[in-house]
């Protein structure tokens, strides 16, 4: 459902060394941003590039929150500021705009927190700079996506363990089994690179492929943590 009346609400995801996922959670909680999942995921991306984008391959925590828009930009500079993503490896953040959300999501988030005014921009670069690649395929197959995606310039990405759910008993998707246990890898790329990206790992890992990968790609509103 459309969250029509209220300010408008964005998803802000942060990538950090895990347990500190659980810092930003409990400084969101005193901030009055209460929607937060923590998630584990990995990193892909090989050494010579973990001090420049901190996506190696050590073990990381995905923190992905909901807030309104002008409580994002204040919370993502905070982020950035405590996590020091300024320094090379500390982790990213950034932001994408929900075009819908439940009722009821919507009014907890808009009424627990207040909006602050869109005056505060330090250390946020505006839309159209960065665009997410999510990509979801047959768990086992990482460093086949990893492959195709650094073949048509990607840096790195961070991988999350998922399982697929069937409606009315269903099992597959044009010939996909989505019950198989799948992993999903999620890329921040520049908007130059990602369209040729997502083609790369549809035609190198897509639904004709073994990996079966699903891929599509988010517009990222603001980001932290990349120079």
């Amino acid at each position: 459902m459309k969250n029509e009346n209220s300010e408008r609400l964005m998803m802000l995801t942060c990538v950090v060394d895990r347990g500190r996922g659980k810092i930003i959670g409990q400084f969101y909680e005193e901030q009055g941003v209460f929607v937060n999942f923590l998630c584990y995921g990995r990193g892909t991306a090989n050494s010579e590039l973990l001090d420049l984008l901190g996506l190696g391959s050590s073990e990381k925590d995905v923190m992905i929150s909901l807030m309104p828009q002008g409580v994002c930009r204040k919370m993502i500079t905070s982020v950035s500021r405590m996590m020091s993503m300024a320094s090379p490896g500390r982790g990213i953040a950034f932001t994408v705009p929900l075009s819908a959300v439940n009722a009821l999501v919507g009014k907890v988030v808009n009424h627990e927190i207040k909006p602050e005014p869109e005056t505060e921009r330090e250390g946020e670069e505006e839309l159209v700079k960065f665009c997410l690649i999510l990509a979801v395929y047959n768990a086992g197959y990482t460093e086949e996506i990893v492959a195709a995606a650094k073949k048509a310039g990607a840096a790195g990405g961070t991988v999350l363990h998922a399982r697929g759910v069937a409606r009315d008993g269903g099992e597959s998707f044009f010939g996909m089994p989505i019950l198989e246990e799948k992993e999903v890898i999620a890329i921040l790329a520049s908007t130059e690179e990602g369209k040729g990206i997502l083609e790369q790992i549809n035609k190198d890992c897509g639904l004709k492929k073994e990996p079966q990968a699903i891929v599509l790609s988010l517009p990222v509103h603001q980001v932290a943590g990349l120079g």
